[in-house]
């Protein structure tokens, strides 16, 4: 009997599946700071700096009024000779402007703590709006489109994973130390995960970019509301949007500054909703090939709906058994209809056009998502001379039964002819 000796030879890694690997590290690192700098670490750090409801609605909008910007994006990618030198220009300037609000209480006089960080905040949600562009456009051009709803369904799987720890260690972190002392170490942990995500997204590969034929600006600017499908969609995520986010935002809140819970508590419940944002993004991901995006998208409304209406329980439930209910159908909901909404978003849009069509859906509904919670702010704020179950529960009662019926009836009219 003979043997053979055949040495094993590493299979050389496509430029697709390099860059596949490298956006999920990528992606943990970003996530992990997006949970620092968001969510209900953001809204805790507004209150620590002085903040009223109205005040951090008004915080809570600049990201989606920013996004108006993604349509000059769109414009200046037209020139790009290239793409990713500009993502890795723009993306690290995010970050690190990012940092900067955590070096607030150390330079300023507490009086205008709050307005420096509004100022800050809006150049680095303003230089996001030209980053995100960047970035979709050159992901979707990475990810081949029939991989795209099982790669981001596993990619968000792991990413919301490493996000659990970091919700959790970081909830601990401020609930320990309160004050000064919490917030110093969670921004010093943020620098960290700053310099690893740059890092990785510098190493992203470059794909060749392909760019319409020569085009007026106002015809490409208007190209995607010529698009009949992509504008109804459009026209009811906008009103969707809108109501989502007089609500969602406002959660952590309510729970912070009106039912009194522990930071703890409230971190240990987004845990949770991150948790269940893995199952949404999972099976969504694994269901993909089996239902069109339309079907996945549409089933994933009502969770959003009833996660405003069970806050209406609290009259009859105990408090956290509520809270729990609430944060599985956030979680499982917000899974889905991202996934699915991103999907939507670079598959609805022709290669070539895809940064304008981009720019005008966040846009668009980034206008909507300023007025939320700007409106919703306001609203809370006013809701203090109500009785005390109407901040508490009435008034999510209310929006809830509104998504419920945008959800149910409107939606599948507005995507009706899309496949």
């Amino acid at each position: 009997m003979r043997f053979t000796f055949k040495p094993q030879v590493d299979k050389i890694k496509s430029p697709y599946r390099q860059g596949m690997e490298l956006a999920v590290v990528e992606g943990i690192w970003a996530m992990l700071l997006l949970t620092m700098l968001s969510g209900p670490f953001l809204t805790a750090y507004l209150l620590y700096l002085g903040a009223n409801s109205q005040q951090i609605g008004l915080v809570l909008a600049v990201p989606a009024i920013a996004n108006l910007l993604q349509i000059l994006s769109a414009m200046y990618m037209q020139k790009l000779k290239n793409r990713k030198r500009a993502f890795v220009l723009f993306a690290s300037a995010h970050r690190l402007i990012g940092l900067m609000t955590g070096l607030i209480p150390f330079i300023f006089p507490k009086e205008i703590w709050l307005t420096v960080f509004i100022v800050i905040f809006l150049l680095y949600s303003s230089i996001n709006a030209f980053a995100g562009v960047i970035w979709t456009s050159l992901i979707s051009d990475m990810v081949p489109g029939q991989l795209r709803g099982k790669y981001f369904g596993i990619r968000n799987v792991i990413t919301s994973a490493v996000n659990s720890i970091g919700l959790y260690i970081t909830g601990v972190i401020i609930d320990r130390y309160e004050g000064a002392l919490g917030f110093n170490i969670m921004f010093i942990l943020a620098a960290i995960t700053v310099i690893m995500n740059i890092i990785y997204f510098a190493r992203y590969p470059n794909p060749e970019f392909e760019k319409p034929r020569e085009m007026k600006v106002g015809t490409f600017v208007l190209r995607p509301f010529k698009d009949r499908v992509f504008f109804k969609g459009l026209l009811f995520l906008s009103i969707w949007t809108f109501i989502i986010t007089m609500t969602h935002p406002f959660f952590s809140y309510v729970m912070l500054d009106v039912l009194g819970v522990r930071y703890q508590t409230v971190a240990n419940l987004v845990i949770l909703q991150t948790v269940s944002s893995m199952c949404g993004f999972y099976i969504c991901g694994q269901l993909s090939r089996k239902f069109s995006e339309r079907t996945l998208l549409l089933s994933s409304l009502p969770f959003l709906a009833v996660a405003a209406l069970l806050w209406g329980t609290l009259s009859f439930l105990p408090e956290l058994l509520v809270l729990i209910l609430i944060f599985l159908c956030l979680g499982f909901g917000l899974g889905s209809y991202n996934q699915q909404i991103f999907i939507f978003m670079i598959g609805s849009s022709p290669k070539a056009e895809r940064p304008i069509y981009i720019a005008v859906f966040s846009a668009i509904t980034g206008l909507a998502g300023f007025f939320g919670p700007t409106i919703g702010g306001t609203i809370f704020e006013e809701l203090k001379r109500f009785p005390l179950w109407i901040q508490q529960y009435g008034f999510f009662l209310m929006l809830g039964i509104v998504l419920l019926v945008l959800g149910t009836v409107v939606a599948p009219l507005a995507f009706h002819k899309q496949k």
